[in-house]
C-alpha cells in the first residue's frame, strides 16, 4: 500500500498530464488485450462495437490541443508518441467503451433532467453562483464541441460514473490500516549532517605503469569488445517494392468512388442561437425577430440572454430533431424554436457551405500510393511462399533469392547495438529492432524461418560466423584506464576519510565538534517526513530513506556522486492521532480512491473476457501518420 502511495506521489506530473488528455471522468490502462487484425477503417474492436479511425483522430486532436496548451504549440505529435500518450489514449477509449457496453447490458442510462441538473451544477459554467450560459458556451469553444456533442457525451460519462459509484461505495478502509499508514506517512526526524566532498584530484599521485597495467588486467572485461557476428539475409520490404509497380486506371478510378464517399467534406452552415429556458419567450423572440428579418437588432432582450455564434456545423455535430430544422432550408435564414435537454434553441442560419466533394487527380497520387503498397504486399506474400518451398527443398539463401528474383544481402561484423568494428552503423543492415534480435537469438550457422516485422516486411537471415569478444590491447585504452583509476582513487580516499569520520563520531565527541575540527560544515535539519515534499528540500533525497531506517543517536553514512553523508538521527517526533480527524479523513479518502482503483482495474479488467477486444495497429499508425 505505502509502495502504491509512493508510486502514485511520484507521478504527480504524469497524473496532471493524463487530467487534461482524458475527456472522460475515469482511466485505466489495458495492457493484455489482444492485438488482432481488424478493418483499416477501425482501429480496435470491442465486442461487437468499434472504434474508428474518425473517433481516433477526434481524439488525438483533442489530446495535442490539451497538451500544447500546457507544454507549447512545439509540442509535436511524436513527443507525445514517445511519451505513451497515444496508446494512454486507445486505452482510455477502449475503457470507455467497456463500460459503455456493460452499462447498456445494466440497463443504466441517464434521463434528459438528470443531464440538465449535471450541466446547471458544473462550477466551470457558474458565475456568481448561478449557472452562466456565456461559460458554457465558451467551453464548448475552447474543447472545440457542439451542444450534442457534449451532451452526449456527458450522458456516457454519467451511465459509466454510475459504475464506478457502485464499486466506489462497496470499498471499505479498516482504522486500523489508517491509523498505521497515517504514523508510517507522519513521523518526523530531526538529523545533524555533515557532507564529506570528494577529494581533489591534485591530492592523487598519477598512477605509475605497474598500476595501469594491474588495473587494465583486473578488470580486462570491462575494456573488451563485443560480440560481433556476420550474416546472410533476404529482406523483403514492401515500401521498395510499391515504389516499382503502377495500378491499373480501372483499379485507381474504383478506389476513388470509395474514398470520394469518405473524404467528402458534407455541407456545414454558420449558425447563430439564442436559448431560452421558456418556450413562450423563445417564440416570442422567434416572431420579433422574424418580423424585422433581422436577428441582430433582437439582442436587447429583457432576460438578458446573449447571441451566441455557434461556428460552422455539420448536421452529426447537433441532435437529431436540430440537424432535420437546421439542414432542411435551402437558404440562410431563421428557425422555429425547437426543444433540446438543453432549452429552447432559437436559430439563425447566417451562411452555407456546400459539400466539397474531392476530384480525382486530388487523390489520384495517395490512392496510387496506397494501391501499390497493397500490391506490393500481396507479391511479397506470394514470394515468402515460393522462398519457404525453395529453402524447405534445400535451396541455399543466394539459390532461394535467385528464385524469387530478389537478393542477398552480407553484413559483417555488426555487434548488438547494430554499429559495425568502427562504432558506426554497420553497412546494409536494415532498419529493423527485430530483424537485429534474431542475428543475436539464433545459432551460428542456422538459418531462419521466414520472419515478419510489425511493419509489414519479411526477411529470412543465415548466421554465417561470430567474433567473440577480444581484449582490446593497452595502448587503445590506457587514457581510458588513467581517468577511471584516478576518480577510484579518489572515491577510495573520500570513503576512507568519511568512515573514520563516522567511526569517530561515536566516541565522546559531538559530531558537531568533530565536524569543526576536520573542517567541514555541519546542519541541523527541521523536522521532516518520510516522504519528500515538491517545496521544501529540507534535507538531501538520498539521505532520508536510511535516516528513517535508522534509530535515534545511530550514525549512518551514505554515498552520493560528488561525495559522503555523514548523518546523525538527533530526534524522532511520532505522528500524533490527537484531533487529527480532519486530516485522518484526508488519508481516507487517498486510500479509498487507491483501493477503489485496484477494484476498478479488477473489473475492467474482467470485462475483457466479456466483450474481446482486438486492436489494429496498422490503422493506428495509418491515422498518426495523417497528422504528422
Amino acid at each position: 500500500m505505502i509502495d502504491k502511495m509512493r508510486s502514485k506521489a511520484a507521478s504527480w506530473v504524469a497524473k496532471i498530464l493524463a487530467f487534461f488528455l482524458i475527456l472522460s471522468f475515469a482511466v485505466w490502462g489495458i495492457g493484455d488485450v489482444v492485438r488482432g487484425p481488424v478493418t483499416g477503417n477501425v482501429i480496435a474492436e470491442v465486442g461487437k462495437s468499434e472504434i474508428t479511425r474518425s473517433e481516433f483522430s477526434n481524439q488525438i486532436r483533442k489530446l495535442m490541443t490539451a497538451v500544447r496548451r500546457q507544454f507549447g504549440n512545439n509540442f509535436d505529435l511524436k513527443q507525445a508518441q514517445q511519451l505513451g500518450l497515444v496508446d494512454q489514449t486507445v486505452n482510455q477509449m477502449i475503457n470507455s467503451r467497456l463500460l459503455k457496453l456493460e452499462a447498456n447490458i445494466l440497463g443504466l442510462t441517464a434521463g434528459e433532467e438528470l443531464i440538465r441538473q449535471n450541466i446547471f451544477e458544473d462550477p466551470r459554467f457558474k458565475q456568481n453562483r448561478q449557472f452562466n450560459r456565456n461559460a458554457f458556451q465558451r467551453f464548448l469553444q475552447q474543447e472545440s464541441l457542439t451542444e450534442a456533442t457534449y451532451v452526449s457525451l456527458l450522458k456516457n460519462d454519467i451511465t459509466k460514473q454510475q459504475i464506478i459509484n457502485i464499486i466506489r461505495s462497496s470499498t471499505h478502509s479498516p482504522k486500523v490500516m489508517l491509523n498505521n499508514i497515517y504514523k508510517y506517512q507522519n513521523e518526523k526526524r530531526v538529523a545533524e549532517v555533515v557532507f564529506i566532498p570528494n577529494q581533489k584530484s591534485s591530492s592523487i599521485k598519477k598512477a605509475n605503469e605497474t598500476e595501469i597495467f594491474n588495473y587494465y588486467k583486473k578488470r580486462s572485461k570491462l575494456f573488451k569488445t563485443p560480440e560481433y557476428r556476420s550474416v546472410s539475409a533476404i529482406f523483403l520490404d514492401p515500401k521498395k517494392v510499391a515504389k516499382e509497380l503502377s495500378p491499373p486506371i480501372e483499379k485507381l478510378k474504383n478506389e476513388y468512388e470509395y474514398r470520394k464517399e469518405i473524404r467528402t467534406k458534407p455541407e456545414r452552415r454558420l449558425l447563430y442561437q439564442v436559448l431560452f429556458q421558456n418556450k413562450k419567450k423563445a417564440h416570442e423572440f422567434f416572431n420579433k425577430a422574424r418580423s424585422k428579418r433581422n436577428l441582430f437588432q433582437n439582442l436587447k432582450i429583457k432576460d438578458g440572454q446573449k447571441y451566441n455564434k455557434l461556428g460552422f456545423l455539420e448536421p452529426k455535430d447537433l441532435t437529431d430533431n436540430l440537424a432535420n430544422a437546421v439542414f432542411k432550408p435551402k437558404k440562410p435564414g431563421l428557425i422555429q424554436p425547437i426543444q433540446t435537454p438543453l432549452g429552447w434553441h432559437v436559430i439563425q442560419i447566417k451562411k452555407i457551405e456546400t459539400a466539397k466533394v474531392p476530384s480525382f487527380s486530388e487523390l489520384r497520387t495517395e490512392i496510387k500510393r496506397d494501391l501499390s503498397l497493397e500490391m506490393a504486399v500481396d507479391n511479397i506474400i506470394k514470394l515468402t511462399g515460393k522462398l519457404d518451398d525453395a529453402l524447405a527443398g534445400g535451396a541455399n539463401l543466394d539459390e532461394a533469392a535467385s528464385n524469387i528474383g530478389s537478393r542477398v544481402i552480407r553484413i559483417t561484423n555488426v555487434d548488438i547495438a547494430g554499429n559495425g568494428e568502427n562504432g558506426k552503423p554497420a553497412l546494409n543492415l536494415p532498419k529493423s529492432s527485430m530483424f537485429l534480435k534474431k542475428i543475436f537469438s539464433t545459432p551460428i550457422g542456422e538459418t531462419t524461418n521466414i520472419e515478419e516485422t510489425r511493419t509489414g516486411e519479411f526477411f529470412v537471415i543465415k548466421v554465417e560466423s561470430k567474433k567473440a569478444p577480444e581484449n582490446r590491447p593497452l595502448s587503445l585504452v590506457r587514457n581510458k584506464i588513467l581517468e577511471m583509476w584516478k576518480k577510484g582513487k579518489i572515491r577510495s580516499k573520500t570513503k576512507m576519510i568519511s568512515l573514520k569520520f563516522q567511526e569517530e563520531s561515536k566516541g565522546s565527541r559531538s559530531l558537531s565538534k568533530l565536524a569543526k575540527e576536520k573542517g567541514f560544515s555541519i546542519k541541523t535539519s527541521k523536522p521532516f517526513f518520510r516522504f519528500p515534499s515538491s517545496k521544501k528540500k529540507d534535507i538531501p533525497n538520498i539521505l532520508r530513506a536510511p535516516i528513517f531506517e535508522a534509530k535515534q543517536g545511530e550514525v549512518i553514512i551514505k554515498a552520493s556522486d560528488k561525495g559522503y553523508y555523514i548523518a546523525l538521527i538527533k530526534k524522532i517526533i511520532p505522528a500524533d492521532l490527537i484531533d487529527k480527524k480532519e486530516k485522518i479523513g484526508e488519508l481516507k479518502s487517498q486510500i479509498h480512491d487507491i483501493i477503489t482503483s485496484d477494484n476498478i482495474d479488477q473489473y475492467v479488467s474482467s470485462l475483457k473476457n466479456k466483450f474481446p477486444t482486438k486492436i489494429d495497429q496498422k490503422a493506428i499508425a495509418d491515422a498518426i501518420s495523417d497528422r504528422l
